[in-house]
């Protein structure tokens, strides 16, 4: 039996850690909202609609999976095997993405930021904006500029990409020597390592329809110069 001065005891004991992790939560608001989940996981349970998503919360998704998130007016969706977190940043939201395929749809004033392989990729203006983000590889991103223009950063690196196109980015290509998974040779001007190659056109709306062009390596590339 155990004494009732060490039952209350541990009681309080309890109580006051109750407390405070409803203290935490109730201090950190949610990033955001589930509006979509299938075969789709937050942490390492199982995503379903409805549900609150904290900073630091593992997202993911599993191959034929898909996920959406609502932060303040904009919604970020998760393609199939994509592994994101999300961190509240001023008027919007920072992803840290080490995997797969992210689309964002900003709303106008707002601010995603998606945070791949070191580099950056943002609205380049207060208005409404939609982009694709894919990781294809180490140091490769494809960016698909739906609606509005990009921003991309990468170290001392920064350009504007203009809406309309899918670019995709080698993060450290060297000088004169052809890549033969782009398609062809390109020569970073003004000491830069990072190439950039235009790979077709991104129609607003239609960012999961471009999947196969994503995905091939043998598309007609030429060398953007955004």
């Amino acid at each position: 039996m155990i004494p009732l001065k060490g039952f209350w005891c541990r009681t309080g004991v309890v109580a006051v850690a109750l407390l405070s992790v409803v203290a935490v939560f109730a201090a950190s608001p949610p990033v955001g909202i589930l509006t979509l989940a299938s075969r789709a996981h937050l942490g390492d349970a199982e995503a379903f609609c409805g549900l609150s998503v904290f900073e630091g919360e593992r997202l993911s998704t599993d191959v034929q999976g898909r996920l959406s998130l609502r932060v303040g007016h904009s919604i970020v969706t998760l393609a199939g095997k994509t592994e994101a977190a999300l961190v509240l940043i001023e008027k919007g939201v920072h992803v840290d993405m080490s995997a797969g395929s992210i689309h964002l749809s900003v709303a106008e004033g707002e601010t995603v930021e998606i945070h791949a392989d070191d580099a950056i990729v943002r609205p380049a203006a207060t208005q409404a904006t939609q982009a694709t983000v894919t990781i294809l590889g180490p140091n490769l991103l494809q960016i698909a500029a739906e609606s509005g223009p990009v921003n991309f950063s990468y170290r001392e690196e920064s350009r504007n990409l203009p809406a309309g196109q899918i670019y995709r980015i080698d993060l450290d290509e060297r000088d004169g020597v052809p890549d033969v998974s782009l398609g062809g040779t390109r020569k970073p001007s003004n000491g830069s390592k990072v190439g950039y190659f235009i790979v077709g056109a991104a129609a607003g709306g239609g960012a999961w329809g471009i999947e196969e062009l994503i995905k091939s390596k043998s598309s007609a590339i030429s060398p953007a110069n955004p």
